[in-house]
């Protein structure tokens, strides 16, 4: 049986992948993203304020923290759900989409293939402040 190809936008060939597989990377990386925003919470850990409104701001901080850490979580329960779900003969071809993804790094795990330099989105690799 022959490997069905896909044409992306950019012309370059792309294969078809389990649907099951995608899914499976998208909820790996909800879940280690969730895991990351939870060690956000050391940022408002022990933080010492001077009024009652810093306070304030503080805890809806540290609230918000937990609430963006659940959600991720959450979602990548979602997309595990729904890999188990999905037929497994269905194929998307994955790498396309990831061309969509602007950090090269998190595209290429995405799309299953290795970070390979390409140029066809505009840089957004991290912003660091």
């Amino acid at each position: 049986m022959t490997e069905p190809k896909t044409t992306s936008p950019c012309g370059a060939n792309e294969r078809a992948q389990p649907l099951v597989e995608v899914l499976s990377r998208l909820a790996a990386e909800l879940r280690n993203t969730a895991k990351e925003t939870d060690r956000l919470h050391c940022l408002v850990d022990g933080v010492q304020w001077s009024n009652v409104e810093e306070k304030h701001e503080l805890i809806h901080s540290a609230q918000a923290i937990d609430a963006i850490e659940q959600t991720l979580s959450a979602l990548s329960d979602f997309v595990s759900a729904l890999a188990e779900l999905a037929p497994a003969d269905w194929e998307i071809a994955g790498g396309i989409a990831s061309r969509s993804v602007k950090l090269a790094e998190l595209a290429a795990r995405l799309g299953d293939h290795a970070d390979d330099g390409r140029t066809d989105h505009p840089a957004g690799e991290m912003e660091f402040f």
